[in-house]
């Protein structure tokens, strides 16, 4: 997701003046990376003159093991922290201040040339991503029956995305797991490139990531079992966009909001009083203002 960065015109990992004792350090998800370089350099030239930022935004489980692991004060995620990552922490004494910030939705993406299917639903897009599927599902009319007998490209976003994880879960019960066949990609807006270069292609990705690139592709209306839905602000906010619907989430580790510097917890203060417009700047889909202030009451919880 690069195209905004190239915009604003700065990177958040050369924002690196002031001292290291003040330094920001965030990590993880992709989906996540615009909305954070975005409040990054708006943070730099206001409150955050002279304060030193890093940031890397390799995926979710990147983010959480970088928290758990204290490399930074910061995690950016498109999934909760729970299980083995969650487990990570607690082992390493680390405490994460659970923040969401915005509804998101995982947006099936597929070459406008396959718009005349209309629909996909959740059966027929179990047989395209599933892992198991490899060297064996390779042409559209396997999955369709009366669909031309043309390749199928599977794109995919990596195994260290949180998207990745969350989709697979909810697709075909694997999470972090990609077909080994699949065109794999870090990056949403390659991912959105890939599939609007290839007739054959399908692949799934942030509905941020789609505000953002003007490639075009076939946004797919998925059919939960009730009619197909088209990903959007109201699918995503009536529940009918079924469990392709997700929160997104801050991380912050609780020994950092309470280092001596202080410039972890005035960025994230700063940030939580923006989230919303911010949220919906980058594509995404703002919380209620209750959520806020919520999130404003943890980071000063003492």
């Amino acid at each position: 997701m690069k195209t905004k960065l190239k915009r604003l015109g700065i990177s958040a990992c050369i924002l690196m003046s002031g001292s290291a004792s003040a330094e920001i350090k965030v990590s993880g998800s992709d989906t996540l990376e615009a909305y954070f370089q975005n409040a990054l350099s708006q943070y730099a030239r206001g409150p955050g003159t002279g304060v030193a930022t890093k940031s890397e935004f390799k995926g979710t489980s990147a983010g959480f093991k970088d928290l758990c692991e204290g490399r930074v004060g910061i995690a950016a995620a498109s999934t909760k922290l729970d299980g083995d990552a969650l487990a990570r922490c607690t082992q390493a004494r680390v405490v994460p201040i659970e923040l969401a910030i915005a509804y998101d939705a995982v947006v099936v993406i597929a070459h406008p040339s396959h718009a005349s299917m209309n629909e996909i639903n959740l059966a027929e897009l179990k047989t395209i991503f599933n892992p198991d599927n490899a060297g064996k599902v390779t042409r559209w009319s396997q999955v369709r029956v009366g669909v031309a007998d043309t390749p199928l490209t599977v794109v995919s976003l990596n195994t260290k995305s949180g998207t990745t994880a969350f989709f697979g879960g909810k697709i075909y019960g694997m999470n972090g797991f990609v077909r080994p066949d699949a065109k794999t990609t870090a990056d949403h807006g390659e991912a959105i490139k890939f599939v609007a270069a290839d007739p054959n292609a399908i692949g799934f990705v942030s509905m941020g990531a789609l505000a953002e690139n003007k490639a075009s592709v076939w946004k797919v209306p998925v059919n939960f079992g009730k009619g197909p839905v088209v990903p959007s602000k109201d699918s995503v906010l009536n529940d009918t966009y079924g469990t392709l619907a997700r929160p997104l989430y801050i991380y912050v580790a609780k020994s950092a909001l309470a280092e001596k510097d202080g410039q972890t917890l005035a960025f994230m203060t700063w940030l939580a009083e923006r989230a919303g417009k911010m949220a919906a700047y980058e594509g995404f889909i703002p919380l209620i203002e209750s959520n806020y202030a919520d999130n404003l009451r943890k980071l000063n919880a003492k």
